[in-house]
């Protein structure tokens, strides 16, 4: 080996000086190599004795058992796991897969902790100094159910507090250090059973934590994310019953904090939530943590960006901040102090103030700006002083200032007191005001002022003015854009005064004019607020309701209302009803719209009565209709609304009652029930189909196209089908009875018996049957029963031979019975559907209470169809046989 000295070993600087060592014998060289080995071989040996010391002293059935009994002695609650096991390396990892506690009562309420697996290194080595050291918790895909009593107490809070022996003497706890907690892909459950609420949330943490003082003082910090959180009813049962609207948002929270046990406080020097650059910190002290902590806390936050906050909210599913953008400046200084409990809550006060503030939202084609607000909070108290903004016009420039002022007191029952004054673009507020999807145009001016309890609209006192000018509104359950709504809206403390309100869709267009006490409460809940009065004028030239009314299954909804109006429109149109000179006389009553009479000009003719629609249930509205028919064309009647096209000609007169319920078309005919009579004098049967058939069966053209003198036909509606009893028609062509109906598919079923004067019989075909006379009586009149069945626009006729038969045999005819009998039976029976129907849902009644209703639906089935059939008539003897 070769070396260089310096001046230090006395001699001078630059000069070198090499000297020659001899190199190490081979033998040292081995001495040492033999070493390495034995220490690496010692190693080895000591690592495997390890490993069969901890496989001897630790094998799986006894870990299982240790660890179970630990979990359940330190937990005082029922344990479970799939395996468990130790291993050596990294330093001592204890495994447990699968572990679970059970719920309060056993596991057979289910689970309050489960998850995949959980891992714990142990740092053996502390245990030396009395200290024990977790290098490292990973708990794996855990799911926690917490239950909030209304009590305020939850189902973990006797977790750990059963009481255990005392430990030996001089066994004072050692202090523990967990240097990393990892909750990966976690979930929790919150059940609020006093809010009746449930809320789902999923979390990942990273935390540390260490104890103290023989664990009387304990400190932890670290960072929680939680995102995907909904929330909904407790009645939900999966997660797509629960609403989603929060779920994009990714919740930060970062927290240092001390518990010292000794006090029972928990000292947060800083809790932070974070989202992008901006961060709000809370700090203080919480006395007794827990469900009825006392709470001694400040926020404080300077020259936030509102942008960033605003951008935070903006991706939750919720309308009034989806996609909302802007930029300003927020400060806020608050305080949270007092109890939390079931009955009660702390105290929030300090102020919280936008400066230069500006949002638009997403696909608005205006925004507002120079929002500036100061809010005062005291206890039981917010003051909003002073509130002013620019919303920007449909020109894009901004409108005149708009001012307001806020005040809010006693939070149990809230009671506002509020003002607002200036020009507002309802396009730049559309998210916030409207439902969602719907755009909105136009002005409103406001100069409007206000007092009242925020859970009773109706008690809100009012004073000033609105105008609208062109608004306009659209929805996708709209038909048409509801455009050129221009009012003049006066409010006085007592009432509220419509004017000169217009509006137009497609080519219907309506005016009004109303005064209405109490207007809020027109949006109140039925049943819960109080409704409002209302008086009003409804006028328009041309209304047709499929431009107007939402194309959504179910009923419009009415307003929470009771008063009185008076509607006049020129010409009315919805579907297949298409009438003209309407003219009503309407109740409102909240639910309810009632005609106490109305009259319109229709199919020719005059249309009276009254009406009344239940509209309690939109899905499932329900109508009355009372009308007396005078002198209305038969034919365009029949056509519009059955498949009785081109049946019957001249002036009808009727009366008839009519009822349903349903929201479609098909829920509608399945219910729709009518009984009535019409007469008519001086008309046509005929031409069409089914007479076409008739005059072709018989062989008599004539019978193409009958005169009447005089038509009596009680009918009725009922499971779809229009049905006639006891029709008699009298005319040069003879004498016509029938019985049946024809369904709203427009399919026939009758009996018809026919009794043809000698005139008329004598054009029969010579050589048939019924020309022979031997169906003749001594006067040569003829009688002949036929059968009309099939579609009405292709109609089958047939000669009923089995009433040819009886008559040959001197029988009455009982093809009319028959008939009339089968009628009958598909009502009772439609009758007995719907009575079973009623007792079925009203099944937890009272025995007394369902046998008065079975007794009432059967009086009520006994009645209809007396009423309906007529009351029976003896058997008539039969006739003398006029064959012999």
């Amino acid at each position: 080996m070769l070396a260089q000295s310096d001046e230090r070993s006395g001699f001078p600087v630059g000069f070198h000086v090499w000297q020659y060592r001899l190199a190490m014998s081979s033998a040292s060289t081995s001495r040492r190599g033999r070493l390495w080995l034995w220490l690496i071989v010692g190693a080895i040996a000591l690592l495997g004795v390890a490993w069969g010391a901890v496989a001897i002293l630790f094998p799986p059935a006894r870990v299982r058992s240790i660890v179970q009994a630990q979990l359940g002695q330190a937990l005082s609650r029922e344990v479970r796991f799939a395996d468990a096991s130790v291993g050596l390396f990294p330093p001592i990892r204890l495994t447990v897969k699968a572990p679970e506690l059970a719920e309060p009562g056993g596991f057979t309420r289910g689970a309050a902790f489960r998850a995949d697996a959980l891992h714990l290194d142990l740092d053996v080595f502390a245990l030396l100094g009395r200290r024990i050291v977790v290098r490292r918790l990973v708990v794996t895909r855990p799911t926690l159910h917490l239950v909030m009593r209304p009590d305020g107490t939850t189902n973990l809070d006797d977790i750990g507090k059963k009481p255990t022996e005392a430990g030996p003497a001089g066994g004072a706890p050692m202090d523990l250090e967990l240097k990393a907690l990892d909750i990966e892909q976690g979930r929790m459950l919150l059940d609020d059973l006093k809010g009746q609420k449930r809320t789902t949330l999923a979390l990942g943490s990273h935390l540390a934590l260490r104890s103290q003082q023989a664990g009387t003082r304990i400190a932890t910090t670290g960072t929680t994310e939680i995102t995907d959180v909904a929330f909904g009813p407790l009645s939900a049962a999966k997660l797509s019953d629960l609403d989603h609207s929060l779920a994009n948002l990714k919740w930060k929270i970062e927290h240092d904090g001390a518990f010292d046990a000794k006090q029972n406080r928990l000292a947060l020097q800083r809790l932070t939530l974070a989202f992008g650059k901006t961060e709000m910190a809370l700090s203080g002290i919480v006395d007794q943590p827990g469900p009825k902590a006392r709470l001694d806390l400040r926020a404080k936050g300077s020259q936030l960006d509102l942008g960033e906050v605003l951008g935070f909210v903006a991706v939750a599913d919720a309308k009034a901040v989806k996609g909302i953008r802007g930029s300003g400046r927020l400060d806020f200084d608050l305080a949270v102090r007092g109890g939390i409990g079931p009955d009660q809550k702390p105290d929030l006060t300090g102020t919280l103030a936008i400066a230069d503030g500006a949002f638009r939202y997403s696909g608005a084609p205006a925004g507002v700006e120079a929002l500036s607000l100061v809010a005062r909070l005291a206890p039981d108290e917010v003051q909003v002083g002073r509130l002013s903004a620019r919303v920007i016009g449909s020109d894009g420039r901004p409108l005149a200032p708009l001012t307001g002022s806020l005040s809010v007191r006693q939070f149990a029952d809230p009671r506002l007191t509020f003002a607002l004054n200036g020009p507002v673009n309802l396009a730049a507020v559309a998210p916030l005001v409207a439902p969602q999807n719907t755009k909105l145009a136009g002005t409103a001016v406001i100069d409007l002022r206000g007092q009242g309890l925020a859970k009773d609209p109706g008690s809100f006192a009012l004073e000033g003015k609105a105008n609208l000018a062109n608004v306009s509104v659209e929805a996708p359950d709209l038909p048409k854009k509801v455009e050129k709504i221009q009012a003049e809206i006066q409010f006085s403390p007592s009432h509220a005064a419509v004017r000169r309100f217009t509006m137009q869709a497609g080519k219907s267009s309506v005016g009004l004019d109303a005064t209405v006490a109490r207007p809020l409460a027109l949006m109140g809940e039925l049943g819960k607020v109080e409704p409002a009065e209302v008086d009003f004028d409804l006028r328009s030239p041309y209304l047709d309701l499929a431009e107007l009314l939402p194309v959504t299954p179910g009923s419009p909804v009415l307003p929470n209302a009771r008063g009185h109006g008076r509607v006049t429109i020129g010409r009315l149109k919805k579907e297949k009803l298409d009438i003209s000179s309407l003219n009503a006389q309407l109740d409102l009553t909240p639910g309810v719209l009632q005609a106490g009479s109305y009259s319109f000009d229709g199919y020719g003719g005059v249309v009276n009565g009254s009406a009344r629609f239940d509209l309690a249930n939109p899905k499932n509205p329900a109508f009355k209709v009372k009308a007396k028919v005078d002198s209305v064309d038969a034919d365009r009647l029949l056509s519009t609304w059955t498949g009785a096209r081109g049946w019957l000609h001249g002036q009808l007169d009727s009366e008839l009652d009519l009822s349903g319920a349903g929201g479609t078309p098909e829920q509608v005919k399945r219910t729709l029930t009518a009984i009535g009579k019409a007469l008519m004098t001086d008309g046509t049967l005929g031409p069409g189909p089914a007479l076409n058939a008739v005059a072709s069966t018989l062989g008599i053209p004539a019978f193409k196209e009958l005169r009447l003198r005089d038509l009596k036909m009680p009918f009725r509606v009922e499971n779809g089908k229009f049905i006639t009893d006891n029709v008699t028609l009298q005319g040069k062509t003879g004498k016509w009875q029938a019985a049946g109906g024809i369904g709203f598919d427009g399919k026939l079923d009758y009996a018809v018996s026919v009794t043809l004067p000698p005139e008329i019989s004598a054009q029969l075909n010579a050589k048939s049957a019924l020309a022979a006379g031997a169906l003749s009586d001594a006067q040569g009149n003829l009688i002949i029963d036929l059968r009309v069945t099939g579609p009405a626009a292709a109609p089958k006729v047939r000669v009923d031979t089995q009433a040819i038969k009886d008559r040959l045999l001197g029988k009455a005819s009982q093809a009319l019975a028959d008939q009339r009998q089968k009628l009958e039976q598909e009502v009772q029976s439609s009758l007995e559907q719907k009575r079973q129907a009623a007792i079925d849902s009203l099944a937890k009644m009272s025995a007394q209470q369902r046998r008065a209703l079975e007794d009432s639906l059967k009086r009520k089935a006994q009645d209809v169809l007396k009423g309906f059939f007529g009351t029976p008539k003896p058997q008539p003897t039969a006739a003398p046989d006029t064959t012999k």
